[in-house]
């Protein structure tokens, strides 16, 4: 289905003779804590371009707008997805990824304090990036079963590929200098074994001015 695009909508996203128009998502990733978190807010900071690419806390910088027409959310395991193990205890990253894409939560997404999306859980959201492994564990017949287990452990929410996210029917208009932002809230907190982190890409269409 394609977007519907209102016509006020379509005059916001159309650039002037002196604006450009690029492909280009708005993204924040954050630590997610063994301990885990009740609430996380997103794209309020700076941090670096491995970070953010927001270059102002909440807003827009002046003479740039941004028309959103998709999100994903993605959990980054903080284990590696393959390791030689003395034990067929599989490692977390599976586990982890399970228990904070399927757990109780729910996620509001803000321009000033009018509310344009709420969901829940964080699965409704694929991450449209991210490896995609199986799991599994073998313990290879040496003076033991465990004895050389190796094992592989990874999870992402949806197949990982750039246009497999959340698709939105009426692009979500973020004009300059207005404060917007995603919020991910938990009820109770989610523990997981290794600390991770949790980011959110918007994609859609920056407008800015021409270089």
């Amino acid at each position: 289905m394609k977007p519907y695009i209102p016509p006020k909508m379509q005059g916001f996203l159309t650039p002037a003779d002196n604006e450009e128009a690029v492909d280009q998502p708005l993204y924040h990733i954050q630590t997610y804590p063994t301990t885990g978190q009740l609430s996380l807010t997103f794209f309020n900071a700076t941090g670096g371009l491995a970070v953010t690419n927001m270059d102002s806390p909440k807003v827009l910088s002046k003479g740039k707008r941004f028309g959103c027409f998709s999100l994903g959310v993605a959990f980054i395991p903080g284990q590696a997805p393959a390791q030689n193990l003395t034990s067929l205890t599989l490692n977390s990253a599976l586990n982890d990824a399970k228990a904070v894409l399927e757990g109780a939560c729910y996620l509001e997404f803000k321009i000033l304090d009018k509310v344009y999306l709420t969901e829940s859980p964080l699965l409704r959201i694929p991450a449209g990036i991210g490896m995609f492994v199986g799991a599994g564990g073998i313990g290879r017949s040496l003076a033991s079963a465990a004895d050389g287990a190796c094992q592989i452990s990874y999870a992402t929410n949806g197949m990982p590929m750039i246009g497999l996210n959340r698709k939105l029917h009426v692009p979500i208009p973020i004009p300059e200098q207005v404060q917007f932002a995603v919020t991910i809230t938990w009820p109770a907190l989610t523990t997981i074994t290794t600390a991770g982190s949790l980011g959110i890409w918007l994609d859609g269409m920056l407008i800015r001015a021409r270089q």
